[in-house]
C-alpha cells in the first residue's frame, strides 16, 4: 500500500469523521435542548408552586390576623366586665359603639353577653330584666327565656349589639338554642361548659345557619367572664367565679372577604373547612359539605373533576387554630393561570433556541468553508446568551418573592433573661419610628411611656412576671413627634418547665380616638348638667318674682277694693238701699274668693312655708291641700334635720313631690300615698309610695304606655344636683320612687 493510498484512506477516514461529527453534534444538541426544556419546565412549575404556597401562607396570615383582631374584641369585652362590678345595658352599648365594628370589623354580625342563671334563680332574673329601665324607660315587660321549659341552668343572651336585626336572639338560652339547626342541645350546653371551665376562647364547630332577617352561614365564639377579684386558677374556682360569657357571631363570608389580594384572586381560590376540635381526629377524613365554612368560588369547585384536581391544579392545605378548633384552608390554583405567560413560554423558547443552535452548529460543522475556531466562537456566543437568559430568569424569581402583610394590632415580645425585645411593624408605626432607625429595648421602650403612667406600667409588668399571670393595662405614650397616644395592652407571661418566666408577649391597641370621644361626651354631659341647673334657677326666680308681683300689686289692690266695698255697704245702710247692699255683699264674697284663689296660686308658685319653715312642714301643708282637693289620703313622715338643707335641694325635693302627687292623681288610681323624708349620713333621702296600679299598667286613653315626661323632669332635677332618682313597681302593684341628693 502506497503512501498516497494511506493518505487517501486516512483522508476518507477523516472525511467520514467530519461527516459524522455534525450529526453527532446535532443529536447531542437536540437531546440537550429537550433535557433543558424538561428541566426548565419543571423548574418554572416548581417556582410557580413555591410562589403559590408562599402566597397561600400570606393569605393564611391575613386570615389569622383578622381572627386575632376579632378575638381581641372579645378579650376587651371581658375586660369591661372584669373591671366593673356591674355593667349596665347603656355601658355595654356605648362600649361596643366605640369599637366601630362596622368599619373596623365587618365580619361581626353581633356581639353579646350571656348571663349564667342557675335554675332556682330564673324567676328573679326574668323579673329583673323586665324591670331594667337603665336603657329603655318602660323596661322589657314581655321578656322571657326561649325556648321555654325547666332546666337546671341557663345561658341567657341579655345584651346584644346591634339590637336592630338581632332582637330575635334577646332571651335565647344558648344551652338549648332553636336558632341552630340540627344541633344537639347537649353539645350546645357542653360548649358553654368548656368556655366556663377552661377560661379560654371557644368556637362553635360546624357552620351554623342563622335564622335572622336574611339567613347566612355564621360561626360563634365565646369567652368566659369571671367575677372580678375572685381566684380562677382551678376549675372549681372558675365555676364559682363564673357570671356568664361574652360572645360574637361572625358572618364567615364577610370575615373571608378580600383575604386574597387582587393579584392572588386572579388565579387562586380557597375553601375553608372545620376539621374538628384540636386532637379530635388522627388521620385525614374526606371533607363533607356540612363541614364547609366558606368557598371563594362555589360554582367552579362544583364543576371540578378528580383528574383536573390532580393534574392541572396546585393544591395546598394549611391549618388555623381558632378557639380550640382546627380550620383547614384548602387553596387551589390552575397551573396554566398560576404560571405566567412569560414563564410558560420560557422553556419553549429555550427548546427552540437549543434546536436552532444545534441546526446552526450542524450547518457550521457541515460546511466545508467554516473553520473550527468560528464554530467555537459561535458556540461561546450562544452559551453567553443562554447564561443571560438564566440570569434574567433568576431576577424574575426574586421579584416574585415580595409580599405585604397586614396587621391591625401591634405586638411586643420581651425576654427578661437576656433583655431582648421584638416589635411588630405595626408597633413601630404606633410609636412613630422607622424599624431601621430604632432598636427597641426595655429601657428605651419604657422611656416612651408617659411619665405619669410609667411607674404603674413598670408595676404591672413586674407583677405579671412575679405572678406568671395575664395582665391588661391602659397607658399613654409620647411619640417621636411629641404627640400623646392612649394605648390598651393585653398580655401574658409564658413560663418554662420550672414555672419561671422566660418571655412575655402582649398586644397593643391604639385607643386614642376612643379616649377623645369619651372626653368629649363627659364635657357635653357636664355642660348639659350646668344648663339644666341654670334653667331650674331661672324657673324658681321667675316664680318668686311672679309671687311678689301678685302679693305687692294685685293683693294690695284687692285689699283696697275690699275696704271700699265695706265703706259703700256702710253708707247704704238705709232701708231704701237693700238691693244695693245685697249686690255689695255678693261682690265682697266674690272678691274674698278671688283673694283666696290668688293666695293658692302664690302658694303653688312658691310656698312661703318652704322658705320660712323648711321642707318637712311644706310637705305637710301640700299633702293636706292635695288630700282636700283629690280625696287621696297622703301620709308625710320624717324627722326635722338639725341643719336645714340648702335651698336648691329643698326646692328640688318639693317640686319632685308635687310632680309625683300630680302623677298619682292622673294615672295611678291610688287611694293612699306615703311620703318619707330622711337625712342619712348628711344627705337628703325622699321616698314616695302609692297603692295604685303601678307604672307598667298606667296607660293613656288609647291604650298606649305613657311617655313619662314627668318622670324625666323629676330625674333631671335630682341628677342636676348630683343625686340619684329611681322608680319601680312594687310587688303589691303600686309605684315606689326613691330620690337621694348628697349634701353640698
Amino acid at each position: 500500500m502506497t503512501r498516497t493510498d494511506t493518505e487517501g484512506i486516512a483522508g476518507i477516514s477523516r472525511l467520514r469523521r467530519w461527516q459524522l461529527l455534525p450529526w453527532l453534534v446535532a443529536l447531542i444538541g437536540v437531546a440537550a435542548s429537550a433535557f433543558l426544556f424538561t428541566a426548565l419546565r419543571h423548574a418554572v412549575e416548581d417556582i410557580a408552586r413555591l410562589r403559590f404556597e408562599r402566597q397561600a401562607s400570606d393569605a393564611r396570615a391575613v386570615i389569622e390576623g383578622r381572627i386575632d383582631s376579632y378575638t381581641n374584641v372579645l378579650f376587651s369585652l371581658r375586660a369591661l366586665f372584669a373591671t366593673h362590678s356591674s355593667v349596665s345595658r347603656l355601658q355595654f352599648q356605648r362600649f361596643v359603639q366605640s369599637l366601630d365594628l362596622t368599619a373596623r370589623y365587618p365580619g361581626f354580625e353581633v356581639v353579646n353577653f350571656a348571663a349564667y342563671i342557675p335554675g332556682d334563680q330564673v324567676d328573679a332574673f326574668i323579673d329583673s330584666v323586665r324591670r331594667d329601665t337603665s336603657f329603655v324607660s318602660e323596661g322589657y315587660p314581655r321578656f322571657s327565656i326561649r325556648p321555654p321549659g325547666q332546666r337546671s341552668e341557663y345561658f341567657v343572651l341579655v345584651y346584644l349589639e346591634p339590637m336592630a336585626g338581632n332582637a330575635f336572639a334577646f332571651g335565647l338560652d344558648l344551652g338549648a338554642n332553636p336558632a341552630v339547626r340540627g344541633t344537639d342541645p347537649r353539645s350546645l350546653a357542653a360548649l358553654q361548659h368548656d368556655a366556663r371551665d377552661t377560661g379560654e376562647l371557644v368556637a362553635s364547630g360546624r357552620p351554623i345557619r342563622i335564622k335572622a332577617e336574611k339567613e347566612y352561614v355564621g360561626l360563634a365564639m365565646r369567652l368566659a367572664v369571671y367575677r372580678g377579684g375572685m381566684p380562677t386558677r382551678t376549675v372549681a374556682e372558675r365555676r364559682a367565679a363564673y357570671v356568664g360569657s361574652v360572645g360574637a357571631g361572625f358572618n364567615v363570608e364577610k370575615l373571608m372577604q378580600y383575604a386574597l389580594t387582587p393579584e392572588m384572586s386572579r388565579y387562586m381560590e380557597f375553601r375553608l373547612y372545620d376539621a374538628g376540635a384540636v386532637g379530635e381526629r388522627a388521620t385525614p377524613t374526606p371533607y363533607s359539605q356540612d363541614r364547609l365554612l366558606f368557598d371563594s368560588n362555589p360554582s367552579a369547585h362544583a364543576a371540578q373533576t378528580g383528574g383536573e384536581a390532580n393534574n392541572a391544579l396546585f393544591t395546598h392545605v394549611l391549618p388555623v387554630d381558632v378557639g380550640g378548633r382546627i380550620w383547614e384552608i384548602h387553596f387551589t390554583a390552575k397551573k396554566d393561570q398560576a404560571i405566567g405567560a412569560v414563564d410558560a413560554f420560557l422553556p419553549w423558547a429555550v427548546l427552540t433556541g437549543g434546536i436552532v443552535f444545534s441546526v446552526l452548529l450542524w450547518g457550521v460543522l457541515f460546511s466545508l468553508g467554516s473553520s473550527r475556531s468560528r464554530a467555537v466562537q459561535i458556540a461561546h456566543r450562544i452559551t453567553r446568551d443562554l447564561r443571560e437568559s438564566e440570569a434574567s430568569l433568576r431576577g424574575s424569581q426574586a421579584l416574585l418573592n415580595d409580599a405585604q402583610k397586614l396587621a391591625h394590632v401591634g405586638w411586643c415580645q420581651y425576654s427578661p433573661d437576656d433583655g431582648r425585645m421584638i416589635w411588630s411593624d405595626e408597633l413601630y408605626r404606633i410609636h412613630g419610628f422607622d424599624p431601621a432607625a430604632f432598636v427597641p429595648t426595655y429601657e428605651n421602650a419604657l422611656e416612651l411611656v408617659h411619665p405619669e403612667d410609667r411607674p404603674v406600667w413598670e408595676q404591672t409588668l413586674a407583677r405579671a412576671l412575679s405572678d406568671v399571670a395575664p395582665f391588661t393595662k391602659e397607658f399613654r405614650i409620647t411619640r417621636s413627634d411629641g404627640s400623646i397616644r392612649h394605648l390598651r395592652s393585653l398580655g401574658e407571661v409564658m413560663a418554662d418547665s420550672g414555672d419561671g418566666p422566660f418571655r412575655m408577649l402582649w398586644s397593643v391597641l391604639d385607643i386614642t380616638e376612643q379616649k377623645q370621644t369619651e372626653g368629649a361626651l363627659r364635657a357635653s354631659a357636664q355642660q348639659l348638667t350646668a344648663l339644666s341647673r341654670r334653667l331650674v334657677e331661672v324657673q324658681e326666680a321667675e316664680r318668686r318674682k311672679l309671687t311678689r308681683e301678685l302679693h305687692d300689686r294685685i293683693g294690695q289692690n284687692l285689699t283696697a277694693l275690699s275696704i271700699n266695698l265695706d265703706i259703700l255697704r256702710t253708707s247704704l245702710s238705709g232701708e231704701g238701699n237693700a238691693e244695693h247692699r245685697t249686690r255689695l255683699g255678693d261682690s265682697s264674697a266674690l272678691l274674698e274668693s278671688t283673694v283666696d284663689s290668688i293666695e293658692d296660686v302664690m302658694c303653688e308658685l312658691r310656698p312661703p312655708m318652704l322658705d320660712d319653715y323648711g321642707l318637712l312642714p311644706a310637705l305637710h301643708w301640700y299633702a293636706r291641700e292635695f288630700s282636700n282637693r283629690t280625696g287621696i289620703h297622703v301620709d308625710v313622715h320624717g324627722t326635722d334635720h338639725a341643719e336645714r338643707s340648702d335651698s336648691d335641694t329643698e326646692i328640688a325635693l318639693f317640686r319632685i313631690s308635687q310632680e309625683a302627687l300630680n302623677n298619682v292623681a292622673k294615672h295611678a288610681q291610688a287611694r293612699r300615698v306615703r311620703i318619707e323624708l330622711d337625712h342619712p349620713n348628711g344627705q337628703s333621702a325622699l321616698t314616695i309610695s302609692d297603692d295604685g296600679i303601678g307604672i307598667e299598667r298606667a296607660l293613656d286613653s288609647e291604650g298606649r304606655q305613657r311617655s313619662g315626661l314627668g318622670m324625666i323632669t323629676m330625674r333631671e332635677r335630682a341628677e342636676t344636683l348630683g343625686g340619684r332618682f329611681e322608680v319601680k313597681s312594687t310587688r303589691a302593684g303600686g309605684t315606689h320612687i326613691t330620690v337621694e341628693i348628697p349634701s353640698t
